[in-house]
């Protein structure tokens, strides 16, 4: 597979945290940590490099809509009232400052100040290359071929004398005006109503800088940011210092004011030590999820949490406890409508986001775990668990493309410890438990340490991960080789046969190969699961489907030639067959976006009745005998979903499709004992969980508690939750006394089971929406098994909490 482009070498504008309006040192380039931190309440200045003296100069208008052209290099542009000369020409890169406002077009007075709509901000990281000039403005464009509208004045040598200033209120005279930039015939009326929620953030010799907040700060997808205007000292009447301490309670300060302050003020260069001065301490801090994009190694740093009834800001910490991540979860109203999160870094340096969420905020509930166990990739999967031993999956998540690293591994189910670890990269990987559950069989198809695909199935012992046995694939002896012996079974001497993967049932291994390079046929290797002997071989024609899923399984069962085939696993005697032909639907369990007919026990054994498409009818087969239990007719769009007393959901597109919206699907309640539907919704439900009458269940993308005798709806979380409901394949239900748990979105959820009401969300606990990882996330996200409730994460830790924690009183 080949990596994708480094993104740290990629330059973007992204939507960037607003560097306290300036670090508007107009540098360039990132600034190295300052000895003197104009943070702390000191001005800092800076200049701008002096450019190269020999470039022509251009000039813009103080006119606002000159749309004079760029002449050539050599000449430079003049225009009417001529004020300003810009160093630069046209295709010449530009110094500018971090933390600048970047415009969708050149605005005057008919934009109204606070409706400027800024949502990128210049970035260290990032190419500015002039492409135009007019009036006050001169247009930029990015590596990215993005082209944004800034005010010319920032781009001169003088605007490098600007400092940061404390942050103050201020009032001004009557008639007062703001300006683009300083002495800037671009200006806006400095109204009272306007000012009292602006600040002074920064001064140039005779002028303040005035940071002005958005009117909204989020719709719909974006997220808006302040802009920077200028106003003459001698119109300020009146300013004062902003105390610290903005978000404890002894500050009445409005949400929307501490925003703006934190708009203005946090940057990359921000610390922890300054971040508690001017919030205040946290209400908690939790482990960051992982700050590295997919292919680089984990980074996880601290998010600091505060939180009150309106809003929560979130703040992100690196290892050097400098700023990198500044997030706002704020409750949906007029004010603010849905954007997803989503985060435009600054390469890994600095982002500044928002995420709207449902009408109340979830507070933070502490629940202390018996121990934690830190991976080093994302997603942390339970597979298994015996009396001592946890069978983990580990996996970076990354969307397609964007995948480089899954493993095994095991942990001691007591302590946490790690016992043993095998990285299977970004090939295909499985691990099937044995019978007895002291081992485990491994195969993997890529070798991270020599950096190729190399096919090898190993038998490890669960505790300790020692191998017990191997099947390596290797090229087959050539003819008339003095050496007899054959490392693997292969159809034609010198080819290397390609493994498709493994399976198991009880007692053995099965290696599933292509017959002969090239071939369209299979062969099925069963070995002895103790020590790894052949016991026997069988090929299979084209369109061969093995259809065992545990080592639980009497049989060694395959679909080939419309028979569905069970057969014995020591000697391969054929022990039972189901006539079935070829069905016209696709295998639905074969989709990958598919979580699975069953929601399994990773501490039980598998039950030996199966659901199975045969013909085009699903079935019910009695694994042992091959008796049909029950059917009922298949369709295209069907996606069965068996709940823990043997009924069956059954999800079905309205017409027929593989995909779809909630909207599209039906959903109806089947009973195979009886062979009928008890009740049909017009509505797409799934992960359902019965406790008592209720069915508590995710419907149309939304947590939901249905009645189970009738399909009634009793609750539905719409309102608590938000709009953002496509985020389903995190998890399933747990219910541990009157609480509700569910994993949704990042968070895991505790809602009250009986009318929905969203409690809180678990301290420290981070999810996220794995790609193609639907089943292991359904399966594997949270378990409870007996007094203990097993809880993986997206930041690569797993956790195991005393589940009576959770049944008792709990508060914020």
């Amino acid at each position: 597979m080949k990596k994708v482009t480094d993104r740290k070498t990629v330059g973007y504008t992204g939507s960037a945290a607003l560097t306290g309006i300036v670090l508007v040192l107009l540098t360039g380039c990132m600034m190295p940590e300052p000895q003197t931190n104009a943070w702390g309440g000191q001005a800092q200045k800076s200049a701008l490099p002096t450019p190269d003296v020999k470039a022509a100069q251009l000039q813009i208008s103080n006119t606002m809509y000159n749309h004079s052209m760029l002449l050539s290099s050599l000449t430079p542009l003049t225009a009417k009232n001529t004020s300003i000369k810009i160093p630069y020409k046209k295709g010449e890169k530009v110094n500018l400052a971090d933390g600048l406002p970047l415009f969708s077009g050149r605005k005057d007075s008919r934009t109204a100040a606070d409706q400027m709509k800024i949502t990128y901000r210049t970035i260290p990281s990032e190419t500015y290359t002039l492409t135009d000039v007019q009036g006050d403005w001169i247009q930029l464009k990015t590596r990215g071929k993005d082209r944004y509208w800034l005010p010319g004045w920032y781009a001169l040598k003088q605007s490098g004398s600007m400092t940061e200033t404390d942050l103050r209120t201020f009032e001004v005279r009557t008639g007062s005006k703001l300006h683009l930039t300083p002495d800037s015939a671009v200006t806006w009326q400095a109204n009272q109503v306007l000012t009292n929620q602006a600040l002074l953030v920064a001064e140039w010799k005779e002028w303040y800088g005035v940071s002005i907040a958005p009117r909204i700060w989020n719709k719909e997808e974006t997220s808006f940011q302040h802009v920077l205007l200028w106003i003459k000292k001698k119109d300020i009447t009146d300013q004062k210092l902003i105390s610290d301490g903005w978000f404890t309670k002894e500050q009445p300060l409005s949400i929307s004011f501490i925003r703006h302050l934190t708009d203005a003020r946090l940057n990359q260069t921000t610390t922890t030590k300054q971040a508690v001065k001017w919030l205040g301490e946290p209400d908690w801090k939790e482990q960051s999820r992982n700050l590295n994009d997919t292919g680089y190694p984990m980074r996880i740093g601290q998010t600091w949490r505060y939180e009150r009834q309106e809003a929560h800001v979130l703040l992100t910490f690196n290892k050097n406890n400098k700023l990198t991540e500044v997030r706002w979860n704020v409750p949906s109203d007029q004010s603010n409508n849905e954007i997803p999160y989503w985060s435009s870094s600054r390469f890994n340096v600095f982002s500044y986001t928002a995420q709207v969420t449902g009408k109340s905020m979830p507070p933070t509930l502490s629940w202390k775990p018996k121990w934690v166990n830190q991976g080093n990739l994302n997603y942390t999967f339970l597979q298994a668990g015996t009396d001592d031993v946890l069978l983990m999956k580990g996996d970076d998540g990354g969307f397609s493309g964007m995948h480089y690293e899954d493993a095994y591994y095991a942990l001691d189910r007591q302590t946490g410890k790690m016992l043993w670890r095998v990285h299977a990269g970004y090939g295909p990987a499985q691990a099937f438990l044995n019978y007895k559950r002291d081992a485990v069989t491994l195969y993997t198809s890529y070798d991270t340490e020599r950096k190729q695909y190399v096919d090898r199935v190993r038998h490890m012992n669960l505790k300790n991960g020692k191998v017990i046995w191997e099947y390596k694939p290797a090229k087959e002896n050539p003819p008339n080789s003095s050496n007899k012996q054959r490392t693997k079974p292969t159809d034609s001497a010198g080819d290397i046969v390609e493994l498709k993967g493994i399976k198991a049932a009880q007692n053995v291994v099965i290696v599933d190969t292509f017959a002969a390079k090239n071939s369209s046929n299979g062969r099925i290797h069963v070995l002895n699961s103790s020590n790894g002997k052949p016991l026997w071989s069988r090929k299979l024609t084209t369109g061969y489907q093995l259809m065992n899923q545990s080592a639980d399984e009497p049989y060694v069962m395959y679909w080939e030639q419309n028979k569905l085939t069970a057969a014995d696993p020591l000697t391969g005697r054929t022990m039972w067959q189901v006539d079935s032909e070829k069905s016209v639907f696709d295998y639905i369990e074969n989709n990958p976006y598919f979580d699975g007919i069953y929601r399994s026990d990773p501490f039980a054994s598998v039950p030996l009745q199966r659901w199975m498409l045969l013909n085009d009818q699903w079935v019910l087969l009695d694994l042992s005998s091959g008796r049909k239990l029950s059917r009922f007719p298949a369709r295209g769009g069907q996606q069965p979903e068996l709940l823990q007393d043997g009924m069956m959901l059954i999800r079905e597109h309205k017409k027929g499709d593989l995909y779809g919206d909630y909207e599209d699907y039906t959903t109806a309640l089947y009973d195979p004992e009886s062979g009928k539907v008890r009740w049909k919704l017009d509505a797409k439900i799934e992960r359902g969980l019965i406790e008592g009458d209720r069915l508590y269940v995710i419907m149309n993308g939304y947590p939901a508690a249905i009645d189970y005798r009738t399909g009634e709806t009793r609750w539905i979380a719409k309102e608590s939750i938000g709009r953002n409901r496509y985020a389903l394949n995190q998890g399933s239900y747990l219910v541990i006394g009157e609480r509700l748990l569910l994993p949704m979105h990042e968070n895991l959820l505790v809602m009250n089971k009986k009318d929905g009401t969203l409690l809180g969300r678990v301290q420290d606990v981070v999810m996220g929406t794995p790609e193609h990882r639907d089943r292991e996330a359904k399966n594997g996200m949270i378990n409870r098994a007996g007094s203990e409730v097993y809880v993986g994460s997206a930041n690569g830790r797993f956790r195991v909490l005393p589940a009576n924690l959770m049944e008792g009183d709990i508060s914020p």
